[in-house]
């Protein structure tokens, strides 16, 4: 039985971005921790809006993701993945208040 295109190739779609690796997959969850931190704009909300309980929620996937994939990426996506976690951990430190001053 042949395979349906389940893509929206064409539309404008998701397709249209190219092929999902590890690295697009990373910034994804990390934008999304961005967003609850109030760091972005939601694009599917009106304005910005905090919940860092879901920040810490997707920091905690991350660094899941770091300790089952270790020794399994490449140099860059290890140094990425790495960045973006201490990133956004002392973002995520600012926002609840526990450290003062610019996020590093």
């Amino acid at each position: 039985m042949p395979e349906e295109s389940k893509g929206t190739e064409g539309t404008g779609g998701p397709q249209d971005a190219g092929p999902m690796d590890f690295s697009h997959f990373v910034l994804m969850l990390a934008s999304t921790a961005l967003i609850h931190l109030g760091e972005m704009t939601d694009p599917t909300a009106r304005g910005i809006e905090k919940d860092p309980e879901q920040a810490r929620r997707t920091i905690e996937i991350l660094t899941m993701l770091q300790a089952k994939t270790q020794g399994n990426l490449t140099p860059d996506e290890t140094v990425l993945l790495d960045r973006l976690l201490h990133d956004l951990k002392m973002r995520y430190l600012k926002a609840i208040g526990f450290l003062k001053g610019p996020a590093a």
